[in-house]
């Protein structure tokens, strides 16, 4: 006789957590069986805001299958802002749930890459990325048992909430809002303030969590400071005191300008250029020179085309002979890459937008680069005193994206603000796309892009502070 499946327990049905033990072989965090048990009783609305690496994702998980196997016709519709986050994380968890589930238990689901079914019946869940442009997300999904699941819900669009209020607010329907807490204004937010009455609220701090390496916290406090905001977010599960920060203070500047060179300091450092064009508009073409700790702005320019600055670059390598160009490639600055590589210069494209060294911190290239600009300014530097450098470095601001990454201002952002592009401090962010080192003897040596040695400065720093002035 076939042993009964452990779907059809009554129990199970209404205890997530019980379901996670019971069909899954698993064992909950104190913070996972809190989230998985808000969520039993029809009509529960449940808002986690969270640190980072809590769980989150597989105690989500956990909750879509346990509703569709426990409801044969179930819906469980899932949203979040970025696609890779339902494919590469949920619907991972999903396909790794299954997988536990007994033979006979795992042939009762067909899984897509939008979609888990539910065989011989009407149940599934079901993935439908939140893009502003895609309003409809959670709009059109209709059901007697109807699981909402919201993740990165910070990074979602009012205008998706709007669309599916009449859902969302559905007497019976459950739903499920989870993600860092990094904005301050939106529904996410609001579920925790404003309309705060409406839900059940959970906070999942990364020092509570047992899945959590402590010296994650460490690092993080080390970084950032366990007063930041990045530390508040991240580990702490709050929300942040600001919505947006300045990247970079104008005390940190103004420190760095007021600095001299140690004599000889310099001499082992390699030479690096980074080179921002620009051609008609307002916008400048900018070089500036780094080596080691110290920087300088080699030459600003407007209105000239590709040709004409590449002249320009070339003529002042020759004099300065860097060890390494970077030049931003997009747009015009293609035609000045192409044109430079023909000399006997070490040149190299970067695109501000390509993916980040570290994908798991940064939005994209240019914000890594400017946090990479940000740490430099931090380990004591010598700036040539420029006033529009000066200017430059303070405009941008940053925040933290749904999913905690750091996220810099645009420079359409920063117009719509009334700022002029920075395209000095762009210049000298380039300087940090690879580290480079200088050898005696020999040509310079750019590191491949997943190369874990530090930068030269950071190498130098503890010489640097004890050298005398």
């Amino acid at each position: 006789m076939q042993e009964e499946s452990v779907f059809t327990r009554p129990e199970l049905a209404a205890s997530p957590a019980r379901f996670a033990e019971a069909a899954l072989g698993l064992t909950p965090t104190d913070q996972q069986r809190q989230f998985l048990e808000a969520l039993a009783e029809p009509g529960a609305r449940v808002a986690v805001r969270s640190g980072h690496g809590t769980g989150k994702s597989t105690s989500l998980a956990v909750a879509a299958l346990w509703f569709l196997a426990t409801r044969p016709d179930g819906l469980v519709p899932c949203t979040a802002p970025p696609g890779h986050q339902l494919q590469d994380v949920l619907w991972r968890e999903l396909r790794r749930l299954i997988g536990r589930l007994p033979d006979e238990d795992r042939a009762l689901f067909q899984t897509t890459a939008d979609r888990v079914q539910r065989k011989g019946a009407t149940g599934m869940i079901v993935a439908r990325t939140a893009r502003p442009e895609n309003p409809d997300a959670l709009q059109g999904f209709h059901a007697d048992d109807i699981l909402f699941i919201i993740d990165e819900a910070a990074g979602v669009a009012d205008a998706i909430f709007e669309v599916a209020r009449g859902a969302l607010s559905t007497p019976s329907a459950r739903v499920a809002l989870t993600g860092n807490p990094t904005r301050l204004s939106g529904y996410f937010h609001n579920a925790f303030h404003g309309a705060r009455d409406s839900w059940t609220r959970l906070a999942f701090s990364c020092l509570d969590s047992p899945l959590v390496a402590p010296e994650y916290a460490r690092d993080i406090a080390r970084e950032y400071g366990e007063d930041s905001d990045m530390y508040r977010v991240r580990v702490l599960g709050e929300f942040p005191r600001t919505g947006m920060f300045n990247l970079i203070s104008l005390e940190l500047v103004d420190q760095a300008m007021a600095r001299t060179v140690p004599q000889g300091f310099q001499d082992r450092e390699a030479l690096v250029y980074g080179v921002d064009p620009a051609w008609l508009g307002s916008d400048r073409s900018a070089i500036v020179a780094r080596r080691g700790l110290s920087a300088r702005v080699v030459a600003v320019t407007r209105g000239l085309d590709t040709v004409r600055l590449t002249e320009l670059v070339a003529r002042r390598a020759e004099a300065d002979r860097p060890d390494a160009i970077f030049v931003d490639q997009t747009g015009v600055g293609a035609g000045v890459l192409d044109q430079l590589k023909r000399t006997s210069h070490s040149v190299i494209g970067v695109s501000f937008a390509q993916t980040p060294l570290e994908p798991d911190r940064f939005v994209n290239k240019r914000a890594e680069l400017w946090w990479r600009l940000r740490e430099w300014l931090q380990a004591g530097p010598v700036l040539e005193a420029n006033p529009d450098l000066r200017d430059d470095l303070i405009k941008p601001e940053y925040h933290l994206t749904g999913s905690g990454k750091i996220q810099l201002e645009s420079k359409d952002e920063m117009r719509k603000r009334g700022l002029a592009s920075p395209d000095l401090a762009d210049a000298l962010a380039l300087t940090f796309s690879l580290p480079v080192r200088r050898r005696d003897g020999f040509p310079a040596v750019v590191m491949a892009a997943d190369s874990q040695r530090p930068y030269e400065w950071m190498e130098r720093k503890t010489e640097w502070e004890h050298s005398e002035v």
